[in-house]
Parts: C-alpha cells; sequence; structure tokens
C-alpha cells in the first residue's frame, strides 16, 4: 500500500484525508501577540495626568466660584486671578512669536470682554431656580465635562507618553472637544447667574472662559507635570481650607485610582491578553501559504 501524500494546508484540493483532518504543521503558523503593543507602567501614569490635570481644574473652578458665593472673596480678588491667567497667555505667545499663538491671544480678547455686555442678561438666568436645582444641573454637566473631554489633546501630554500625540489642527480647535466644552460653559453660565453683582458675573465668567475654552498648553507647555501637582495640591489644600474634608478624602481616592491603581491594573490585564495571527489559507494553489493573515 501507497504510503498517503503529505497532507497541504489548501482548500479545494482533493487529498485522500477527511474534511476535518489537520496534522502537526497546521498550527505551525500561529502567532500570538505578534503585534501587541507594549505599555510601561510610567508611559501609562504620564497619560493619566492629563485627567488628573482636568479634575484638578474642575475642583478650582467650583472652589472659585464658592469663595466668590460666599463672599470670602470680593471682585477685585477675582479679576487679579483673571489678570494673573491672561498674562499666563501673553507669556506663551511672547515664548512662541508664532502667528498661532498671536491669534489664541486675540481670540481670549474677542471672547472675554463682550462678557460686560451680556453679564446684566446672565445674573437673571436662573432667578426662579432653587438652589438644589442649581447644585444638580451644575454637578452633571461638569460629571459631562469630565468624561467627554478629549484627552488626547491635552497639553499634558507630551513626548514619551503611550498616546498618539494630538495633531496641531486637533490642538487649535475647541479644548477637549465641542461636547465637554458646552458642558463646562453651561454650568459655569448656570453658577454665574447666582452671583450677587453683574460685575462679580463678568469676572466668573472670565475666569471660566480662562479655564475652559482658551488654548492653555501655552500655560501647560512650560512644566507640564509641575503643573498638574501644582493644581491637584492647590485643588486639596482649597477643599480642606473650605472644610470639605469628605471631599478632599474623595478627590484624593478618585486621583489615585486614575493616576496609580488604573495603570497597574491595566498591566496586569495586558499580561492575559492573546491576539491569535495565522497565515490564511490558500484557496486553489497547491504549493505554499497564500499571503496576507487572518486574525480570530
Amino acid at each position: 500500500m501507497a504510503p498517503l501524500p503529505a497532507w497541504k494546508k489548501v482548500l479545494y484540493l482533493k487529498q485522500p484525508y477527511d474534511d476535518n483532518y489537520v496534522d502537526s504543521s497546521f498550527l505551525d503558523s500561529l502567532k500570538v501577540n505578534a503585534h501587541l503593543q507594549k505599555y510601561e507602567f510610567w508611559a501609562l501614569w504620564h497619560d493619566a495626568l492629563s485627567i488628573i490635570f482636568q479634575l484638578s481644574l474642575v475642583v478650582m473652578f467650583l472652589n472659585v466660584w464658592w469663595r466668590m458665593q460666599q463672599s470670602l472673596w470680593n471682585l477685585q480678588g477675582l479679576l487679579v486671578l483673571d489678570g494673573i491667567l491672561f498674562g499666563g497667555f501673553i507669556l506663551g505667545w511672547r515664548r512662541e512669536h508664532t502667528v498661532e499663538a498671536l491669534l489664541d491671544v486675540l481670540q481670549a480678547a474677542k471672547i472675554i470682554f463682550p462678557l460686560w455686555v451680556l453679564a446684566p442678561l446672565l445674573q437673571t438666568l436662573t432667578r426662579s431656580w432653587s438652589d438644589d436645582t442649581i447644585a444638580a444641573i451644575a454637578s452633571i454637566l461638569l460629571v459631562l465635562h469630565v468624561a467627554s473631554f478629549r484627552y488626547k489633546d491635552s497639553p499634558v501630554l507630551s513626548q514619551g507618553s503611550a498616546s498618539t500625540a494630538a495633531s496641531p489642527g486637533a490642538v487649535r480647535s475647541l479644548a477637549g472637544g465641542p461636547t465637554a466644552l458646552n458642558a463646562a460653559m453651561l454650568a459655569a453660565t448656570i453658577l454665574a447667574s447666582r452671583l450677587l453683582t453683574a460685575q462679580e458675573v463678568f469676572a466668573f465668567m472670565s475666569f471660566a472662559m480662562e479655564v475652559f475654552v482658551l488654548p492653555r498648553r501655552r500655560i501647560a507647555a512650560l512644566f507640564p507635570v509641575l503643573t498638574v501637582f501644582v493644581l491637584f495640591f492647590s485643588s486639596l489644600c482649597a477643599l480642606v481650607m473650605t472644610g470639605f474634608t469628605v471631599a478632599a478624602a474623595a478627590f484624593v481616592i478618585v486621583t489615585a485610582m486614575i493616576g496609580l491603581l488604573s495603570p497597574a491594573l491595566f498591566l496586569c490585564v495586558q499580561r492575559h491578553k492573546a491576539q491569535i495571527q495565522a497565515i490564511a489559507w490558500d484557496p486553489g494553489r497547491s504549493t505554499g501559504p497564500a499571503n496576507g493573515d487572518d486574525k480570530f
């Protein structure tokens, strides 16, 4: 009896084997995790800083509003803060000396100054609303802002991060995306309407514009990681000083989970990932495998 010919991994070829027969060479071309991207903990931690940066901005924004609403800060103090932030954008333009940076500064002036005319109108928007309604809607909008923010365009991300760098066109677009921007500005408008005077509304809305709308990469590009930690500790101190100890503890726990626990869990889960690849079946040729990969 003549020996059987060698089995070939081809389709539509008459072979003296059952249809479901495979020999030991069937899995020779199998590849596991051939193109799997490897991550390092510190690269993931660096990417998580952009989320902590945004959370810290939201906490600082709420603290400024609370201090104004409780008359702990006066109008002059908030105007000084607005001037410092606007000076940061001017400093960024002076460092870069580019047309794009100058356009950002002009955009800031174009957005902020018309608020003086709209401030009396904004003050009357929620006159008939209760404080509980204001708090609930503003909280939902700020959570939506943090959840929908486009973090790949964050100024904190730079070389060495695990994420893909944002394109110049994306960076110059709306900060964080239109959904995040609209949610933040609507929350700022609702909160500003509870302030006492139109001048305070103007100063607070200017502060919100500088925090949420204007390109913060001018300031964060100077010391990106240091900026995150300064914002984080400033927000934590502000929460403790105002008596929100439970909120301060929750802030620390959330940021620790985002910056430390989440990257560690991601790396642990990635160890169990199995991306299987194999050479495709050759439908008609009788020699050699076909070119191309099949992913299962």
